[in-house]
């Protein structure tokens, strides 16, 4: 295992191996590609996001996962987090997220932009859990159901500085919404995909399959090639994003389990009380 490195500070957002009515199956134990290291954070994200590595800067995330009873309490605490994707500044806290979200009713494709709510950790994009306020892609809201496979992309003109965030129900005859919005210059030196909140309550180990992520890729503002990958050592470092409890205990992980080619990748979770 990657050494660890312990953040005692506090973040994005499938499945196509569904069996049973939805249900996952696990998949082998083995080690992350080379050079991605775990981090910890106890709230904000599980799951795969780009390192700042003060150069790099991202334009576009996205990735498919397939939704799944689960997400309605993903992080014990009822509800309070989503499953998606995320571009993000660490030096400011701006962030742009676009996930699907339980409401207590019905699960919802929901976006959000704007400075992050807690700044104090070492880095707010991967500790500080979902943007105020999500809204849902309108004016027609998309409300997939258990089983829909979804696929969510955001991307930023750096030329532009024009933001596209853009939802598809793949299941239901890839039916999409979209929404663009001007955010002015931004440095994106952030991408990540994976499940946000902003508490988890959760008991470890995170051995309980949750959802999993497929199709995962990203690219920076000047590349003219299309990566189809989020692990492209040459261009940007990658990390593991681990939730924890207060004795460093993982509640909820990827568990190492990102395939060789960095397109695939299955997040479990702790015990709930709800």
């Amino acid at each position: 295992m990657n050494s660890i490195k312990k953040l005692a500070q506090t973040f994005v957002p499938l499945v196509l191996g569904a069996v049973a009515a939805v249900g996952l199956t696990t998949i082998p134990a083995h080690a992350n590609p080379a050079g991605v290291g775990i981090v910890q954070n106890v709230k904000g994200e599980a799951g795969y996001f780009a390192k700042d590595n003060g150069q790099t800067r991202f334009r576009d995330v996205q990735t498919r996962l397939v939704v799944t009873n689960q997400l309605k309490n993903l992080d014990g605490a009822g509800g309070l987090g989503g499953a998606g994707v995320e571009l993000c500044d660490p030096n400011t806290g701006y962030s742009v997220q676009l996930g699907v979200q339980w409401t207590g009713s019905r699960f919802q494709i929901s976006h959000g932009h704007g400075i992050l709510g807690d700044l104090s950790g070492s880095d707010p994009c991967i500790m500080s859990g979902l943007v105020s306020g999500p809204t849902p892609l309108s004016p027609i809201a998309l409300n997939p159901n258990v089983g829909d496979q979804l696929k969510f992309e955001i991307f930023y003109n750096p030329k532009t500085h024009w933001v596209t965030v853009n939802a598809c129900d793949v299941t239901q005859d890839m039916t999409c919404r979209q929404a663009h919005f001007y955010v002015g210059y931004k440095n994106f030196y952030e991408f990540g995909i994976g499940v946000v909140s902003n508490g988890p309550i959760l008991t470890a180990p995170a051995n309980n399959p949750l959802v999993r992520f497929t199709n995962a890729a990203a690219n920076y503002y000047s590349s003219t090639h299309f990566w189809n990958s989020i692990y492209v050592q040459n261009h940007w470092s990658l990390r593991q994003s681990d939730w924890v409890n207060g004795s460093f205990q993982p509640i909820m992980s990827t568990n190492q389990s990102l395939d060789a080619g960095g397109h695939t990748f299955l997040i479990s979770n702790g015990s709930t009380s709800i």
